[in-house]
């Protein structure tokens, strides 16, 4: 229609220019019913474009709704498959982590490894800082930081921040310190000492059980956003796997080399930490002491009172010899019953024997209750030296033995040495 609506217009301009140069050929009442044809023809077409317009005017509205649709949906694919190489780096780099986490069971490299990554993913962070806690006294322990600038760090157990965090066990986006309703910044070291403005703060916690607390802090406004949050998350949570793994680890290598009852080491770790030792006193021309203690009259005492005031006895002689023997590379064990086993590296034998002396005294101090009666108890002691009374193990055990007996043929409560 409107091809022959034009087509007919040429034609009327064609026929007026004409007409306005040779006026004699075309008769001026043939023009003038051309005319009024054709704006009759001009109105007609116009209302019918109008009526054809409000009939399919809804269709071309949906069809450029749609058109507008399928432009946004273009773009937001457009723009998710720009950040697709992105996403698939972070997907690998996490994986890697993984990976290298779930290598680890010592918490010292699990806690640096954390840190690591945190500072890795976090590159302009100001400060990182990992909180562990103590069940025991129910506090944070500043346990690693990483801190971009020469600064010191007073929050030693947390600040309240972190406190919210281990109560709630909830990650915690904080834009803008001075803003936020729910904690005031004036009170907080971290803003009138070093200015923080931002932080992340996420939970290490398995299901209900919270481990520690890291928290990301710096200087500037609206630092981090929701995916940094999620980001700490992730590796936080990977973070307390390993480290409960860990711990079970330990558990169970303690279990495999430990005694239930005294917690000391035994034997068979005891005698090999001494074959060890024995070379390490060889190659440097050092003497070593090794002791065998025996509970005077241990039958009697479980006869008499029954064996859980025997197993208190045992708990309480492996606690003095803990205590009295058991550090600088020395090893308290129980050797069997009521006898026990330690070494003292790098002693000479007037320090060897008043540590025995020290222990025999203590072990007779010690009294337990017991049905309103005081319960006490003695040791007798055998003290040998490395290289005087024996090169290898087995003689040495074989002398401070024999010493032993010594001691219990000449009244018990004693310690016999060669020294």
């Amino acid at each position: 229609m409107h091809k022959y609506f034009s087509t007919f217009i040429s034609i009327l301009i064609t026929l007026l220019t004409v007409y306005s140069h040779h006026r004699s050929l075309i008769p001026k009442q043939v023009c003038v019913t051309f005319v009024v044809v054709t704006l009759f023809l001009l109105f007609f077409f116009q209302g019918k474009r109008r009526s054809l317009f409000r009939q399919y005017q809804p269709q071309i509205e949906g069809v450029e709704e749609n058109i507008n649709i399928l432009s946004e949906d273009i773009k937001s694919k457009d723009a998710a498959l720009s950040i697709l190489p992105h996403k698939a780096e972070y997907i690998s780099s996490l994986s890697k982590i993984v990976d290298k986490f779930t290598s680890l069971v010592e918490k010292d490299k699990i806690d640096e490894f954390l840190l690591s990554q945190l500072a890795r993913f976090f590159t302009k962070a100001d400060n990182i800082l990992l909180f562990m806690f103590n069940r025991d006294e129910n506090i944070l322990e500043l346990s690693h930081s990483f801190k971009r600038n020469k600064i010191i760090i007073k929050e030693k157990h947390g600040d309240f921040m972190d406190w919210w965090v281990l109560r709630h066990n909830q990650s915690l986006l904080i834009e803008d310190f001075t803003e936020d309703f729910r904690f005031d910044c004036n009170v907080s070291p971290a803003y009138n000492e070093r200015k923080i403005l931002s932080f992340i703060i996420s939970p290490i916690s398995l299901g209900d059980k919270v481990m520690g607390v890291v928290r990301v802090e710096s200087t500037t406004k609206q630092f981090f956003s929701l995916d940094d949050l999620r980001i700490l998350r992730i590796l936080c949570d990977v973070a307390a796997a390993v480290l409960e793994r860990a711990s079970i680890f330990h558990c169970v290598e303690e279990l495999a080399t430990k005694d239930a009852l005294t917690d000391l080491y035994l034997r068979e770790v005891f005698l090999d930490r001494l074959k060890e030792e024995l070379v390490r006193a060889k190659m440097t021309q050092t003497e070593l002491a090794l002791g065998v203690l025996d509970i005077d009259d241990f039958k009697h005492i479980n006869d008499r009172n029954g064996h859980t005031i025997g197993d208190l006895v045992l708990k309480k002689t492996a606690g003095l010899l803990t205590q009295i023997v058991g550090n600088s590379g020395n090893i308290v064990s129980r050797y069997g019953g009521e006898e026990f086993v330690f070494f003292l590296v790098r002693s000479d034998k007037k320090k060897a024997k008043q540590t025995a002396e020290r222990i025999r005294e203590e072990v007779s101090k010690v009294s337990i209750g017991f049905r309103r009666r005081k319960i006490n108890f003695t040791s007798s002691l055998g003290l040998a030296f490395y290289p005087d009374d024996g090169k290898n193990f087995l003689d040495l055990m074989k002398k401070a033995d024999a010493l032993l007996y010594k001691a219990k043929r000449e009244g018990k409560n004693r310690v016999c040495s060669t020294a």
